[in-house]
């Protein structure tokens, strides 16, 4: 997962909205990749607030 332009590779986000409590850890591995975005396909990821995170929605990329 990463923000626009940031080539920082995140392990940590939440699921929903900025504000949610539902803590997720993601893929590094670009095997990992397809199986997660099937399983999350109906959900967001955030930066989230409560992890100190600055709020931003964030995207997969392989």
């Amino acid at each position: 997962m990463s923000l626009p332009g940031d080539k920082r590779r995140i392990q940590t986000a939440v699921l929903g909205s900025a504000e949610s409590e539902e803590p997720l850890l993601l893929p590094l591995e670009a095997i990992e990749l397809d199986a997660f975005r099937q399983h999350y396909a109906e959900h967001t990821f955030w930066c989230g607030l409560l992890l100190d995170g600055c709020g931003a929605q964030l995207t997969t990329k392989l």
